[in-house]
């Protein structure tokens, strides 16, 4: 007596992938907002300190990290601000989890303490020498 037929069963549909949430903590130091804001000489890039932003709701920060428009108003990229060039070449391509995450960490666990932390990291150079030839 021949087998009977091998019928192919179904494979299961594969589980979807866990969503991580994005983490603000880390996008802050990857994207580059402590470097410019904490870790550069203010001589170089006078930017404010990252506590700024708790001032911010959560639309007004989307808005400045996708425009570069400050929360009142001004147009930071107009006025030729390094923040409103970095906003909207590469700020505005995160996604809304990532600024959400961002604003998130920076309203709630970015502190004067953990700038100045940051700002201790400043390089420092030696004065600049000129050679005459």
């Amino acid at each position: 007596m021949p087998a009977p037929p091998v019928v192919p069963v179904a494979a299961a549909p594969a589980a979807a992938p866990a969503v991580v949430a994005p983490s603000g903590e880390h996008l802050v130091y990857i994207v580059g907002c402590v470097n410019c804001h904490h870790q550069t000489p203010k001589q170089i890039i006078n930017a404010p300190p990252l506590t700024l932003a708790k001032g911010y709701s959560p639309a007004e920060f989307t808005t400045l990290l996708r425009t570069g428009v400050a929360r009142d108003g001004r147009d930071l990229y107009a006025q030729g601000s390094l923040m409103g060039i970095v906003a909207r070449e590469q700020l505005s391509h995160l996604s809304d989890a990532e600024i959400g995450a961002i604003h998130a960490f920076l309203r709630n666990d970015w502190t004067a303490a953990r700038a100045a932390v940051e700002e201790a990291k400043i390089a420092t150079f030696p004065p600049p020498t000129f050679h005459k030839n």
